[in-house]
């Protein structure tokens, strides 16, 4: 834990997670809360389902062209355009969803209006802490982000269940308006400048690493989409809804697990083999998940299959930073979550619609299955497009306490 202590010490750095903390817990809480009003509005898991699918695949479908935006134009005039907007239209969710269509068409607006939070905090670290600390840096990054990502759904429930969805929904508004606002003021983030681009280089999805990368985010976003509906699904068919937001939390907690290690232990693994070895993992680690029943033992599953779905995240961001053309440095994240949060999505849609038809654990199975493709699509780029990525970082050198940075 030395290094994250180190990392901590330097300028910038706990500015940067205690802004990011507010929004990464409205992205948290909103599918949950979405699900829950629907389905309190309805009686319908089909409909409430589909309305957290098409609010992940709208915001999904916007995240290519904030990242295009962000490029061009910097940090702070997108947040402060799409935070207030984001929390506008969680107030019209939860105060105007009457009926089906409303529900549904609100719930799109709110994937619409999100802001490019994660996508700007990401090319931040570099810049604040160096080339030689950015594994440690995206490491505490994405185990703070998994840690609110635990906090999250447990909070969305209570508040759901106990309160109302209503206020749910509500929270989440708030939240992100309190958390971008916090960015957009962030002298770091008001600061960055974008990469130049390098003439004569592949266009963003003209580049065969990225196209690849594509396929990957499909077979990714498919799983999580089957599984994040699967679980409230089977929770609510077996009158348990209380344990929806335990359960999602047992994967935050693995994935905190999962980072802490690759960030403080794993300074000589290659980003791509990782990102291969760590996606295998998890899908081998999910299998038992659609034969169990809500309880202790689907708990375990998904911690253990968490924690070694952790690292394949910062091994994610380190790869597309050696692939990806220069220039894209925000709009090829983007554009991959683009693509991965749409294929969430429809995973959302037709999982409820598999779990209102033919039962939860179905729709569980489908999420196992869909995941398979990831190490599958990994392990061509490991011969072709992703050498470059093949290589152990560069190794941090171990600072004297002198050393640090107020």
């Amino acid at each position: 834990m030395h290094a994250f202590r180190h990392l901590l010490g330097m300028r910038g750095v706990r500015p940067l997670l205690i802004a990011s903390s507010f929004p990464r817990l409205a992205y948290a809480m909103v599918s949950l809360s979405i699900f829950f009003l629907v389905e309190d509005a309805t009686g319908n898991l089909g409909y409430a389902g589909l309305a957290v699918g098409v609010s992940s695949a709208l915001g999904a479908l916007t995240a290519g062209p904030r990242g295009l935006l962000v490029d061009r134009y910097g940090q702070t005039l997108p947040i402060l355009v799409m935070t207030p907007a984001y929390a506008l239209s969680c107030l019209a969710l939860a105060f105007f969803a009457h009926s089906v269509p409303t529900a549904i068409v609100l719930a799109g607006l709110v994937g619409v209006c999100a802001p490019p939070i994660n996508l700007s905090i990401r090319p931040l670290w570099q810049e604040l802490v160096g080339a030689e600390h950015v594994r440690t840096a995206y490491s505490l990054d994405s185990a703070w982000m998994n840690m609110i990502q635990l906090i999250g759904p447990v909070l969305a429930t209570a508040i759901a269940l106990r309160v109302s969805p209503t206020v749910a929904i509500v929270t989440v508004g708030g939240c992100m308006l309190v958390g971008g606002l916090l960015l957009a003021i962030n002298p770091h983030s008001r600061a960055w400048v974008p990469e130049a681009r390098h003439e004569g280089e592949h266009g963003l999805m003209r580049s065969p690493a990225m196209r690849l990368m594509g396929l990957e985010a499909v077979a990714m976003g498919l799983s999580m989409g089957f599984v994040t509906i699967g679980i409230p699904a089977l929770a609510t068919e077996q009158g348990r809804q209380g344990s929806t937001g335990w359960l999602l939390a047992a994967g935050g907690l693995g994935a905190i697990i999962g980072t802490a290690w690759a960030g403080a232990r794993a300074k000589h693994v290659a980003p791509a083999p990782g990102l291969r070895m760590s996606t295998l993992l998890y899908a081998i680690a999910l299998v038992p998940l659609p034969f169990l029943p809500i309880g202790p033992a689907m708990f375990v599953v998904l911690l253990v299959a968490y924690a070694f779905l952790g690292p394949a995240h910062v091994y994610y961001l380190e790869t597309i930073d050696i692939v990806r053309p220069r220039g894209t440095a925000v709009a090829a994240l983007g554009s991959l979550w683009m693509i991965e949060g749409a294929a969430t999505g429809v995973g959302n849609a037709i999982g409820g619609s598999v779990a209102q038809s033919w039962g939860p654990h179905l729709t569980l199975a489908l999420g196992c299955v869909a995941v398979i493709g990831s190490p599958l699509v990994l392990t061509v780029g490991l011969r072709s497009v992703l050498r470059p990525a093949m290589r152990p970082p560069i190794t941090p050198q171990v600072p004297r306490v002198n050393d640090l940075s107020a």
